[in-house]
């Protein structure tokens, strides 16, 4: 948890004392989404190896799903209230 937090708070640092240049600042974004999909795709794979879980999933699926919407749905709309607070 400390490598996390650490990590966290060197990235902010760096970022506000401005120290990389202009060219980095702007792959910025592609390398954090780049990092994602490398994270999303890492995930799967451990899940799809835990061979509990995938006996677990038929149970699961409805659940699964139900939790998942939920989480997508709420996102989204925190998302549009804080934007659209926002732009007031």
């Amino acid at each position: 948890m400390a490598l996390l937090f650490g990590a966290l708070v060197l990235g902010f640092l760096l970022a506000r004392s401005q120290v990389y240049g202009e060219q980095l600042k702007r792959k910025v974004g592609i390398i954090g989404q780049g990092a994602l999909l490398v994270l999303l795709f890492s995930m799967g794979l451990s899940l799809g190896a835990n061979p509990e879980l995938t006996k677990a999933l038929p149970s699961l699926g409805l659940k699964a799903l139900i939790l998942s919407l939920g989480a997508i749905f709420g996102s989204v709309l925190l998302v549009w209230l804080v934007t659209r607070r926002a732009a007031r």
